[in-house]
């Protein structure tokens, strides 16, 4: 019994079952063009062979009509074909457009293609305008989310500057003034601590204040705030950064300006953890009815690979979610002269109306 089963494994049909299959499956995956392409060579192939057994010198004229009429009919039904799959090709096309982020592109009808295909097209067309119908609500809840984000953090950043931290400026105060009072040198001491402890604690509800809801660009403006922000960053002692603008007279809603602020204010964070990061250019333009923000370092030897973030909770992919739900667009790439540069592009009240 071992050895029957031993036999039938080894068998030739055993062994060229997989090769046939796979001849097969090979033969299935071929383009319709060629499907139909070498069906019609067939055909042709096998006229010849009937017409040429036992042929004679006569017959000659009729075997060069059945071959005009079968190239005619090859010709005729190669473009049959490539008009009735048009959509396809077309399809595809709107596919990567679609991916590259164009979100309006739409297929186009055809007059010749096969009517299941051009149905085929415009279901497509039907999903692609639910899904920008749904991108669009999104977008519009998510700017509702980020707004009603905003108001609370400007409510807490208020609290934290005109209550607290007023709060802290008066103990200071009184501190000072029990220092000036006191007889005891160790008394004075202790109070001298104490009041550098209570101007520390203040320094950082500042900048708690300022992280939470950071109002350089509504109170400055974004030209002017972005400039404050690279003069903090060469005070830091890490980078030197240069700024350009290029807006003219293009208006900058305040709600752009709060996001252009954080996506300027993360990316010269995130070059400043590049120990191979020294400078860095941010540039600020109008782009039609776009503002547009660029925010590039120097560091070297960037792969691409590494700059998406990744994870949620970092500076910049949480910028870069705000930036989307805004409805505007956010790239992290490596220069073509090396270093790391930060778009991001949002549209002005004009091009959002």
């Amino acid at each position: 019994m071992i050895s029957t089963v031993a036999a039938l494994q080894g068998s030739p049909a055993k062994r060229h079952t997989p090769v046939l299959t796979t001849a097969v499956r090979h033969v299935l995956r071929t383009p319709l063009v060629l499907k139909v392409m070498g069906a019609n060579a067939i055909i042709a192939a096998v006229v010849l062979l009937l017409l040429g057994n036992g042929l004679r010198t006569t017959e000659k004229g009729a075997v060069l009509v059945v071959l005009g009429a079968l190239a005619i009919a090859f010709v005729v039904n190669l473009l049959l074909v490539r008009l009735a799959l048009s959509p396809i090709a077309e399809l595809e096309r709107v596919a990567a457009r679609v991916s590259g982020g164009q979100y309006a592109v739409r297929a186009q009808p055809s007059l010749v293609a096969d009517s299941q295909l051009s149905h085929l097209a415009d279901t497509v067309n039907g999903l692609l305008d639910s899904l920008a119908a749904e991108r669009r609500r999104i977008q519009k809840l998510g700017a509702e989310v980020i707004s009603t984000q905003d108001i609370e953090r400007a409510r807490i950043a208020r609290e934290l500057h005109d209550s607290i931290a007023q709060t802290l400026a008066a103990v200071r105060f009184q501190l000072s003034a029990a220092s000036a009072d006191a007889t005891d040198d160790e008394m004075r001491n202790r109070l001298s601590a104490a009041r550098g402890m209570i101007g520390k604690a203040m320094d950082e509800v500042r900048q708690m204040s300022q992280s939470l809801h950071p109002r350089m660009a509504e109170d400055l403006g974004l030209v002017t705030a972005l400039e404050a922000l690279a003069d903090q960053a060469e005070q830091r002692g890490r980078l030197k950064v240069r700024v350009a603008t290029n807006i003219g007279d293009q208006p900058i809603p305040a709600s752009v300006a709060a996001t252009l602020f954080r996506v300027a204010q993360e990316s010269l964070k995130a070059a400043e953890t590049r120990t191979s990061a020294s400078s860095a250019d941010i540039l600020l333009y109008a782009n039609g009815g776009s503002i547009c923000l660029e925010v590039k370092d120097d560091r070297r030897g960037v792969d691409n690979r590494t700059l998406q973030p990744d994870n949620s909770t970092s500076g910049l992919s949480s910028i870069m979610d705000r930036v989307e739900l805004s409805g505007g667009v956010m790239r992290i790439e490596s220069g073509r002269e090396g270093g790391v540069r930060v778009t991001a592009e949002l549209a002005s009240t004009e091009k959002a109306s």
